[in-house]
């Protein structure tokens, strides 16, 4: 990255608050992701919504702690600010109950997207927050809102049934970047009649949708990685005490997609990609206290 390149990145979808056994956590992937590309030196957006009341409150203000722009995250006098139960197993391995009618659901295409939209170098989302019509149909006017060189980066994440074989496609087709983890890559090769091979799938799917990338996430096995002419895996060489894996794939995706902007060689993306994500399930947040912004 040029000294005088500020990468433009959002975020676009569920924002909301992780409700653990005894402690509530800002979160939603979308916030995971553009909290950790602003880490690592992106101008980063919020595009979602928070209701008027009280943990929106507290939610804007830790997003602007962050130094994360939120002049895309609306408000919203109709419906709450998105709650999450989340309970971990043994392996720190996360169990969600989403509360429905959240004001993420619910945010509405306006001319503030569009112009943020414009700008972007790159802009990640999911399918958690096309479960609803109306956040759904906003997501994809702001793809489309987009310049052609924007990396537009489909990162899955299933969660319980709120996705389906037609979601996955429509977003593949205006995605130009893939990244799932393995059992969502083999969920995404049956629905499809992909390969459940590595190396053959991620290939396939680069080739069926024209992606600059696609990537697969391993857990503690790390990462495989593909381009149009290439393909590489790492995995970590010591192992760490997990202590929660929320949030380790947005934390990935966020350095990937850094990565691939500053146009690195894909075992240095994702061998960055990959410690970022073993750091971050080493702690209980999904954006680590040593990783935020100093508030001074």
């Amino acid at each position: 990255m040029s000294k005088n390149k500020k990468y433009q990145i959002a975020g676009i979808g569920e924002l909301l608050w992780d409700i653990f056994l005894d402690d509530k956590k800002l979160g939603g992937a979308p916030a995971n992701f553009v909290a950790h590309a602003q880490q690592l030196g992106a101008k980063s957006y919020l595009l979602s919504a928070l209701g008027k009341d009280e943990l929106g409150q507290k939610a804007m203000e830790e997003l602007q702690c962050l130094n994360i722009d939120t002049s895309g995250v609306q408000l919203s006098s109709i419906f709450p600010t998105g709650l999450v139960i989340v309970s971990l197993d043994s392996k720190g391995n996360p169990n969600y109950n989403i509360k429905d009618s959240s004001a993420w659901d619910q945010f509405e295409f306006d001319i503030t997207q569009v112009k943020i939209a414009s700008r972007l170098d790159a802009i990640c989302f999911g399918t958690l927050a096309q479960r609803n019509p109306v956040s759904q149909n906003t997501i994809l006017k702001i793809l489309n809102a987009t310049s052609d060189t924007c990396l537009r980066v489909f990162d899955v994440n299933f969660r319980q049934d709120y996705y389906d074989s037609k979601m996955v496609f429509q977003s593949l087709v205006l995605a130009n970047a893939v990244k799932m983890n393995e059992d969502e890559f083999l969920e995404i090769g049956t629905m499809l009649s992909f390969s459940k091979n590595h190396k053959r799938g991620l290939q396939s799917l680069i080739n069926e949708f024209d992606l600059k990338f696609g990537i697969i996430t391993l857990g503690e096995n790390g990462a495989v990685m593909a381009s149009q002419d290439d393909f590489c895996s790492y995995s970590p060489k010591s192992k760490i005490e997990i202590k929660s894996t929320v949030g380790a794939g947005d934390a990935f995706i966020a350095a990937a997609v850094m990565g691939w902007l500053e146009q690195k060689p894909l075992e240095q993306i994702i061998q960055k990609a990959s410690d970022l994500a073993t750091f971050v399930c080493s702690h209980l947040e999904a954006v680590p206290i040593k990783q935020k912004t100093e508030i001074r």
